[in-house]
């Protein structure tokens, strides 16, 4: 099947602008600090939007042609690959890591044939870990997603093959860590490199999915802090360390 150019496809649609115009204080900033910054460290709660608002302003800036193309980078974390009842190939459990990218796509106005001509001429690449190696980051825009699950090895990986016309955003929820282990990889990276004059960090604190998603947020939340003034909590952490050889 012959390729499609990417002169024969258009970022461009009504929704896109819709989108923005409906941006909350905190998206805005976030989309913002994309555009300006080379990276954009955004710690954010369930529900926040804050893939849609990393992707929007991804396509913002391939549609201007500040970058060449879109990564998309999840990593399978511990429980998703021990998954073994789901149905398919590794490669079908692997792809439904990327439903998450569709469906920003989707709400942004682009259809399946959108966006699959823009896999097909190299405009949106949509990579785990163990694909990542040999593909060219170079002037790309990556949305690195649910970091929580993502060691310091493979951000190591993924951030040194960046170069300086990269737009790299990081996103992560400590309490939707996955993985076991009290790992905080992606947080002391990206505290560090958004420290930096080409960085920026951002938080998406609102969650708009409605009154039940946000009890439960606010249930974890609690159950976190209770978990911290509890006397035994640090037995349990320096347990958990030595358990998992961290």
């Amino acid at each position: 099947m012959r390729k499609s150019s990417k002169d024969e496809f258009t970022l461009k649609t009504s929704d896109r602008e819709d989108f923005y115009d409906k941006m909350s204080s905190e998206q805005h900033l976030m989309f913002d600090s994309i555009q300006e910054n080379i990276f954009t460290f955004c710690e954010a709660t369930a529900g926040s939007g804050k893939t849609i608002t990393a992707i929007a302003s991804m396509v913002d800036l391939l549609d201007r042609g500040v970058v060449d193309k879109i990564v998309y980078i999840q990593k399978p974390s511990e429980r998703y690959l021990s998954n073994g009842f789901l149905p398919g190939t590794m490669d079908d459990k692997t792809n439904l890591l990327f439903l998450p990218f569709y469906d920003s796509m989707h709400k942004l106005g682009f259809f399946d044939s959108t966006i699959e001509a823009g896999l097909n001429n190299g405009s949106f690449r949509l990579v785990t870990d163990s694909t990542l190696r040999g593909i060219n980051l170079e002037r790309a825009g990556l949305v690195i997603d649910e970091s929580q699950n993502i060691d310091y090895r493979t951000l190591k990986l993924i951030y040194t093959r960046c170069d300086d016309k990269c737009h790299v955003c990081t996103i992560g929820d400590i309490k939707q860590k996955d993985n076991k282990g009290t790992n905080r990889d992606f947080i002391e990276y990206g505290d560090y490199l958004s420290s930096k004059k080409f960085g920026n960090k951002v938080y998406l604190t609102n969650n708009f999915r409605g009154a039940f998603s946000k009890a439960a947020e606010e249930f974890s939340t609690k159950w976190i802090m209770g978990r911290l003034n509890s006397p035994y909590f640090y037995v349990y952490i320096q347990f958990n360390m030595c358990y998992n050889n961290i």
